[in-house]
């Protein structure tokens, strides 16, 4: 989608995975070293462009989170 910055298409995108179960497999099956790579090409396939940094920055701000959310 023309417009949406990286952050914004990836965010896009997690809702589509959100909203599709073979979409959401095919993530889960991805090795950790994998993944990224796998989210960009994905994505791409559905016009959300992002890089593998940012798709590792959003990671490491979900964990942070969570990890100051629990202790």
């Amino acid at each position: 989608m023309e417009g949406l910055d990286e952050r914004e298409n990836l965010e896009r995108f997690g809702d589509l995975v959100l909203a599709d179960p073979k979409l959401h497999d095919q993530l889960r099956a991805a090795t950790p070293e994998d993944f990224a790579a796998l989210a960009v090409r994905l994505g791409a396939e559905r016009a959300c462009y992002f890089s593998a940094p940012v798709v590792v920055d959003a990671l490491l701000e979900q964990r942070r989170a969570w990890l100051e959310r629990w202790f």
